[in-house]
């Protein structure tokens, strides 16, 4: 068993910080809350002082923010642009000093231009009947979409769509780059041309997102809802507006971290929709790892392709016995699990670890070349993606 050692975080917040303020910290690990924006509060110590020590085990990677009890108060930088998550790899006991430069409601974001490639269409205030919400929606499309008037295409639904194309949007200022990949791709005819849609997260994330209640992060459970917005609400309208390829063999969806476990639960139970789910560095720890239990109780294996990938530092390092994080441990074990259900590799499972990747749309944005060649290459670039994939 590793040892646990004393980590103290001393943080100074900017003279602007409410004097009735909480300050929170919120992170990966269990101890910091799992990412609930309500997470730990910290200690009031002296003027613009906080203060909160933990027991963590030597060798954990923490990666955290903080905020006064909310994202729309999380921390900024200088100048008011997104804080990267912060970074702690827990090697002894220790007081680590933490400066808070800004909080997001006390300033005005700069404004950023669009950092959009190839045709992108918005549509704003798009309406999900049964969550009883509204969100924008970002519609790529592929380079011989204006001039040929029949051709129809393939489509990939992507969570979070605030992060996929646009730095404007994008968490932290940094997107997915899918939007340059897949034109990239296209015009070295490696992929077949496709359209992608970007759907907006919003406050409701963690519930739209998650399949069951999970008590410990108080809320979640609304995924069947979600999936009736894409289904009944989104995809008819997208096959109406635009010249797509309808039926299920040429529809995917795709996420990250949450939106990974969304896509898993939704490619697998709607599967007479979707033929391909994109499931990127997932959640799979929610409700006491309840996706697992999903998959082990189906009978039947759904008639889908999977891509199922995980970075070697995302989570925390020594909650498992092997040394690893315990989300690469998790990744696995979804990945053994599928192929018990009779998915085999390099065909209709696809499953990737990254080498020092981090729970990062930068580091998303790595690999998503991969993952549209895994679902959307060209069978005269067979020999390309065996490569790519070592099969």
């Amino acid at each position: 068993m590793s040892q646990e050692v004393r980590v103290t975080f001393l943080v100074t917040t900017p003279d602007n910080t409410p004097k009735s303020a909480q300050i929170f910290a919120t992170g990966n690990h269990k101890k910091l809350s799992k990412w609930s924006p309500k997470g730990v509060a910290l200690q009031k110590v002296g003027k613009n002082q906080y203060q909160k020590s933990f027991l963590f085990k030597k060798g954990a990677v923490l990666n955290f923010k903080f905020t006064r009890g909310n994202w729309d108060t999380v921390e900024k930088d200088e100048k008011f642009h997104e804080y990267p998550n912060r970074l702690l790899r827990v090697k002894k006991g220790q007081v680590v000093h933490y400066k808070v430069e800004n909080w997001a409601d006390m300033g005005k974001p700069e404004i950023k231009d669009h950092t959009w490639s190839g045709i992108i269409k918005e549509h704003k205030n798009f309406k999900a009947t049964k969550l009883k919400n509204s969100r924008k929606i970002w519609v790529y499309l592929p380079p011989s979409y204006p001039a040929s008037k029949r051709k129809r295409y393939p489509v990939l639904y992507v969570h979070d769509g605030n992060n996929v194309f646009d730095e404007a949007t994008a968490f932290l200022g940094v997107e997915w780059e899918l939007d340059e990949t897949a034109e990239k791709l296209i015009k070295e005819e490696k992929i077949r041309e496709i359209i992608i849609v970007a759907i907006e997260n919003n406050y409701q994330r963690q519930e739209e997102y998650t399949h069951i209640h999970d008590p410990m992060c108080g809320g979640g459970g609304d995924a069947d809802l979600y999936a009736h917005f894409i289904i009944k609400d989104l995809k008819p309208f997208i096959d109406k507006e635009y010249r797509t390829l309808k039926d299920r063999q040429y529809t995917g969806i795709m996420g990250s971290s949450l939106g990974g476990l969304v896509s898993m639960y939704i490619g697998w139970k709607y599967w007479e929709t979707f033929s391909m789910a994109g499931v990127v560095s997932p959640s799979v720890w929610w409700a006491g790892r309840d996706i697992l239990k999903v998959i082990q109780k189906t009978a039947k294996k759904p008639p889908i392709r999977v891509w199922v990938d995980m970075g070697s530092l995302e989570g925390t390092m020594d909650e498992t016995e092997e040394g690893l994080p315990q989300a690469v441990v998790d990744a696995r074990l979804l990945r053994d699990i599928l192929i018990g259900k009779g998915f085999k590799l390099h065909r209709d499972l696809e499953y990737l670890e990254v080498e020092g990747a981090q729970h990062t749309e930068a580091d998303w944005a790595k690999r998503v070349d991969k993952i549209l060649l895994f679902f959307f290459g060209r069978p005269s670039n067979l020999s390309f993606i065996r490569k790519i994939f070592r099969i």
